[in-house]
C-alpha cells in the first residue's frame, strides 16, 4: 500500500497570510499597512469633513463609488455587478487606508514616534539570537497602534516561530542591501505565511513568488457564486493582483489627489447601494 504524498499547499491561505503579514510588516515600519497615498493640501476642515464621510460608508458603498470613478474615467464598467467577497476586502482595506493617510495628514506623527517604530523594524532585521528576537518583538507589540487595532498576534506568531523566522534571514537568498527594504517585507511575509499555512518558509516563498497569475493559476477567478464571469471579467484573485488591478482608480491619487477624492466624495452621494448587496457574501 503505497503511503499518501504530502497535503498540497493551499494557495488560498497562503496569500491570505501573505497579506496579513505584509500588512503587519509594513505597519510596523512605516505607521501604515500600504503604500502611503501623496499629500493632498487641503485645508484642515476639508479633511475632517472627508474622513467623516468615509468612515460612515460600508465596503459596499466604497466598492461602488470606486467603479462610478472608474467609469468616470472611461473605463467599461458594469456598475449593476454585485460585489464578490474580494472586492468588499479590497473596498475595506482601501477605505481604511485613505482615512488613516488623511488622519496622518491632518495629525502627523511625532517625528520622535516615526524614529522609534523604525528602530523596533531595524532591530527586527538584526536579530540573529531567540533572544534578541523576543526583545524587538516584545516592543513590537507594546506600539500603541499595534495593540489598538489588535495586531499583537504579529510579533507572536514570529517568536513562536524564532527559529524559522531566523533561518529565514540566514538565508542566501534573504535581501541584504541597504535599498532592499520593500524586498524584505515581501521575503518575511511570504516565508511567514508558509509556516502558518504548516510548511517550511521556503516553500512559502518559492510558492507565492512563482505563482501564475494566470487563467491556469490557482486563484483565477472565472465564476461570482453561480455565475460565470466573462472573460473579459475573469482575474487573479490574489490579493497583489487585486491591489494592482485597482491602479486605473488609485492613479487619480497620483496625478490629482485633491480633484481625484473630491470627485469621488461627490460620486458617492449619488451612489446608491442596492439593498440586496448588504450583508450578502458571495465567495469566488
Amino acid at each position: 500500500m503505497r503511503k499518501p504524498g504530502p497535503k498540497p499547499v493551499d494557495m488560498r491561505l497562503l496569500d491570505l497570510w501573505d497579506c496579513e503579514f505584509h500588512k503587519a510588516f509594513r505597519s510596523l515600519r512605516d505607521g501604515i499597512g500600504t503604500k502611503p497615498l501623496p499629500p493632498s493640501g487641503f485645508a484642515k476642515q476639508e479633511l475632517r469633513s472627508f474622513i467623516a464621510q468615509l468612515k460612515r460608508m460600508t465596503p459596499e458603498h466604497y466598492w461602488l463609488t470606486s467603479r462610478h470613478l472608474s467609469a468616470e474615467m472611461g473605463n467599461a464598467v458594469n456598475l449593476a455587478r454585485p460585489p464578490l467577497e474580494v472586492d468588499r476586502w479590497w473596498a475595506e482595506q482601501e477605505r481604511d487606508n485613505e482615512i488613516r493617510c488623511l488622519e496622518r495628514e491632518s495629525h502627523p506623527p511625532e517625528t520622535k514616534a516615526q524614529v522609534s517604530r523604525r528602530k523596533v523594524w531595524d532591530d527586527l532585521i538584526k536579530a540573529d539570537t531567540y533572544a534578541a528576537l523576543r526583545r524587538v518583538c516584545g516592543r513590537w507589540a507594546q506600539l500603541p497602534d499595534v495593540w489598538r487595532r489588535g495586531m499583537t498576534a504579529f510579533p507572536d506568531h514570529v517568536v513562536q516561530n524564532a527559529a524559522q523566522f531566523l533561518s529565514m534571514k540566514r538565508n542566501k537568498r534573504f535581501p541584504r542591501s541597504t535599498y532592499s527594504d520593500d524586498a524584505r517585507i515581501d521575503y518575511l511575509a511570504r516565508g511567514m505565511a508558509g509556516v502558518l499555512v504548516g510548511k517550511s518558509p521556503l516553500t512559502g516563498i518559492e510558492r507565492l513568488r512563482n505563482m501564475k497569475h494566470a487563467p491556469r493559476g490557482p486563484l483565477w477567478v472565472r465564476r461570482q457564486g453561480d455565475y460565470g464571469l466573462p472573460e473579459s471579467e475573469q482575474h487573479c484573485g490574489c490579493w497583489r493582483c487585486t491591489a494592482k488591478n485597482w491602479n486605473n482608480v488609485t492613479q487619480v491619487s497620483q496625478t490629482g489627489y485633491e480633484a481625484g477624492l473630491r470627485c469621488f466624495i461627490e460620486l458617492a452621494a449619488k451612489a446608491k447601494v442596492p439593498k440586496q448587496w448588504n450583508g450578502t457574501r458571495k465567495r469566488i
